[in-house]
């Protein structure tokens, strides 16, 4: 019994060894596989001649998506894109099918081929003029001799062209017959031409870099949609598509409308290439027009000659965000607004001491030369004692010198915040670039700061502003206090439906009180006043004839540029901005408008109350005779 037992466990003991064995050859047999597996997968290459020979050649294609259009306000397209075709064509798509003829019929076929290819080509003389139809007949016969399977048939063509070609041989057969094929080549469209094409901008690509402008660069990740993918592989027959590869079909890009009017836009550009345009001494202008309540920018002209500033006028230049300068007298309200705000000044009939036209401030009065505008008054009322109003009429320096000095000399750091709060110390997002350029405004705790800079920041010196920032700052005024963020983009759309919501946003709750803001309106109404005694009319007196139907507040402002190391050449000669900043209707404000001009170093002076107001005054009455808000005309005025 002990024997039969202990012959069953060795007999056990057998099979177990047997299946220890046979499981440590598994295992060796798998950890080999495993190891050819992840050697074939990881570290094999296969020789490239062979894998060449055997593998099915295949090329991607990419699919180019529609890039979205911008649009104005009313809907109407001011960049588009459409598709233009490129012609190719295969001049041995049948090469293969006559040559299992016999020779007569092969001879026959290629005449007939040729024939048809004749035929082709003039066709192709039609939609491209600069060559003849023997041209292109000698192009496809001998491709079709040397064997090409490739050639390429003019520029891109409208559709238009394309189908009127599809009218002849080759073309109509359809490509593996004829051979012919096309490929979409997307193409902008500007469908009203260099109107905002700065504002618009562009997206342009040289050398395989891209470069942006405008709407059409800070919006590219919106309006280029995403790009679509198949494979083709070769066949016996040419390439044909492979199915058995991925197909992304390309997304069209969405649509971006912006703010612009294109009828106030059109108005604008024409007005304002009018009146600068015929001027040599100019280089530079900007025309921005703004909703007040909504900050929307309806119209925003850019002018800059080219060719290194001896060119052309022409949307070279956003000059309305990015020149920077010294803004002159528009710049003069912000004294008065800080002198009100701070309960200084209660009332525009308040007056300033004079005295043969300079301020009398202890220490100050010597530094400034005399106002004749300050006389001229003296002169006519028969006192020193001159009325805010009046000052801000015919801009006089020296007074708004006197306010700052007087109540600010001890405490400049105030006065200087004060303009921060006007937001005219800071940059902001802006639809055409990342940032408006940063202005500059001197502080009194620099070490540069001397003891005249009050008084030239008070006169809209030694600061330097963007045209936007002033006008921002104006129709902050003209609403009540509230300052609205300029925009140019009210939303993304596709397919006409709201993608993303944009439009109104606020820089500034209350940069002032609705009080103040009146007053000042009430003193800027006086700038576009006319008077029999031209010594006394405003400064802007050139809109006076418009007061009737719709009166307009403003300031205009002349000021020198800092050139060569200073303002006025030795010869007497000056780089000038001329400026007109404004709002109207005065009683009811519906638009903000600036205007302004940059002259080349010139004895000519180029005074804001002159080319700017004049094309703010026939911008004004042009409108006024379109736009439903009015819903009246002006009639013929002798004064223009």
């Amino acid at each position: 019994m002990a024997e039969e037992t202990r012959k069953e466990t060795r007999k056990r003991d057998r099979i177990s060894y047997a299946l220890y064995l046979y499981y440590l050859l598994i295992l060796l047999v798998g950890i080999i596989l495993a190891g050819r597996f992840l050697y074939l997968k990881v570290f094999w290459k296969p020789n490239a001649e062979i894998a060449r020979r055997l593998t099915q050649p295949v090329r991607r294609v990419d699919l180019e998506p529609t890039r979205g259009s911008i649009l104005a306000t009313d809907g109407r397209p001011i960049a588009m894109s459409y598709p233009r075709y490129q012609l190719f064509i295969d001049c041995c798509a049948r090469k293969g099918e006559f040559n299992l003829m016999n020779p007569a019929e092969r001879a026959d076929s290629i005449a007939a081929w040729k024939k048809r290819a004749g035929e082709f080509a003039e066709g192709l003389a039609i939609v491209f003029p600069g060559r003849t139809a023997d041209y292109f007949r000698k192009r496809l016969w001998d491709s079709f001799d040397h064997g090409s399977r490739f050639l390429k048939l003019g520029k891109p063509i409208e559709k238009e062209q394309y189908d009127f070609l599809r009218t002849y041989p080759l073309i109509r057969d359809g490509r593996y017959k004829g051979g012919v094929w096309y490929e979409t080549i997307p193409t902008r469209r500007y469908p009203y031409g260099a109107l905002a094409r700065r504002t618009i901008g562009s997206v342009t690509e040289n050398d395989g870099a891209s470069f942006y402008s405008g709407i059409d660069g800070k919006f590219n990740h919106v309006l280029h949609g995403k790009p679509g993918r198949f494979y083709m592989k070769k066949t016996d027959n040419g390439y044909i598509r492979d199915y058995d590869s991925t197909y992304v079909e390309a997304v069209d890009g969405m649509d971006v409308r912006t703010t612009l009017n294109l009828d106030y836009q059109d108005i604008a550009d024409r007005l304002l290439r009018k009146y600068v345009e015929p001027e040599d001494d100019l280089e530079a202008a900007c025309f921005v027009l703004m909703d007040v309540k909504t900050g929307a920018i309806r119209s925003m002209v850019n002018l800059a000659r080219g060719n290194g500033g001896e060119g052309a006028f022409g949307e070279n230049e956003n000059v309305a965000v990015m020149r920077r300068g010294e803004p002159g007298s528009v710049f003069k309200i912000t004294t008065l607004m800080t002198c009100i705000e701070d309960g200084i000044v209660t009332s525009i009939d308040q007056t300033v001491p004079a005295r043969d036209g300079l301020v009398q401030v202890d220490g100050y009065q010597k530094l400034y030369p005399a106002d004749k505008h300050l006389k001229d008054y003296a002169a006519k009322y028969n006192t020193w004692n001159i009325p805010l109003w009046y000052c801000v009429k015919i801009s006089s320096n020296n007074a708004f010198r006197y306010l700052a000095i007087k109540n600010y000399k001890d405490r400049p750091e105030d006065f200087v915040g004060r303009l921060h709060t006007y937001n005219l110390g800071k940059s902001f997002e802006f639809d055409v670039y990342e940032n408006i350029t940063t202005p500059t405004i001197p502080s009194p705790k620099a070490a540069s700061w001397s003891k005249t800079d009050l008084g030239q920041v008070a006169m809209g010196y030694s600061v330097s502003v963007t045209p936007m920032h002033i006008l921002a700052y104006y129709n902050a005024i003209a609403n009540g206090g509230k300052m609205m963020k300029p925009y140019l983009v009210e939303d993304i759309e596709k397919n006409g439906r709201i993608v993303e919501k944009r439009g109104p946003a606020i820089l500034n709750s209350s940069i002032c009180k609705p009080e103040t803001a009146k007053m000042v309106t009430e003193a800027l109404c006086n700038v576009t006043i006319n008077e029999e005694d031209y010594k006394m009319r405003g400064t802007a007196w050139r809109l006076s004839f418009l007061a009737d139907k719709c009166k307009v507040a403003g300031k205009t402002g002349t000021a020198d540029v800092f050139t060569n190391g200073r303002y006025v050449q030795s010869n007497g000669a000056r780089k000038q901005q001329g400026t007109f900043v404004g709002f109207f209707p005065a009683e009811n404000p519906q638009y903000s408008v600036i205007c302004v001009v940059f002259s080349k170093i010139s004895k000519k002076e180029f005074a804001g109350g002159v080319i700017p107001a004049s094309v703010i005054r026939d911008f004004i009455k042009e409108i006024y005779n379109i736009d439903p808000y009015w819903n009246e005309t002006f009639k013929s005025d002798t004064r223009l």
